[in-house]
């Protein structure tokens, strides 16, 4: 063979050879490059649901909190005398009142957050929660209506930190399913 042949034609074969490298190179990038928008895709998506859960879960706490103070401050008037029961009474009165503006304003606000993040199943979790929470607070003003009109009200007592303690498992569905979804990365690979 002759040598200008042989040079011309290892030129030829040494270009496709890069050629093709490129060609390799430039398709492994690009299925990188895709993952990696996958992912930063699956991590946008999950930051507004993780706040919208965490800031449920606080103001649902927060609410839970005050009905527990209200009732602790019902039970402390059940216990008294006058004046001491007309104080606790309105303390506990207050106390509630702050825990409804809160449920009715801000957590209000936080469940339509998650029910516009969803999934479905933290959605259905959260009305749960709160359903449970609604329960909790019909109690707790039964107890407290009828301590204002003199009764003793044991069994309204009885039923409110019943209710009371019944909120516990419905959130800790809600934090089982939100956590649940925000484990899913989103990447189907």
């Amino acid at each position: 063979m002759d040598a200008g042949l042989a040079a011309l034609l290892g030129a030829a074969i040494g270009s496709l050879g890069t050629g093709a490298a490129a060609l390799v190179t430039g398709l492994l990038g690009r299925g990188q490059t895709r993952m990696q928008l996958r992912a930063e895709h699956a991590r946008l998506l999950r930051e507004p649901r993780r706040s919208a859960y965490v800031a449920f879960t606080q103001c649902f706490q927060e609410v839970h909190a005050l009905h527990t103070e209200a009732a602790i401050s019902a039970s402390a008037a059940a216990e008294a005398g006058e004046p001491d029961r007309g104080r606790l009474l309105r303390d506990a009165g207050g106390t509630y009142e702050r825990a409804g503006e809160r449920l009715h304003g801000e957590l209000q606000q936080r469940q339509s957050a998650v029910t516009v993040e969803g999934p479905p199943v933290v959605t259905t979790a959260a009305f749960e929660a709160e359903d449970a929470l609604l329960a909790s607070r019909v109690e707790l003003s039964r107890w407290i209506r009828q301590l204002e009109h003199g009764a003793t009200a044991e069994d309204h007592e009885r039923m409110a930190d019943d209710a009371l303690l019944a909120v516990h498992q419905p959130l800790v569905r809600f934090l089982n399913a939100a956590s649940a979804a925000l484990s899913e990365d989103g990447l189907n690979l």
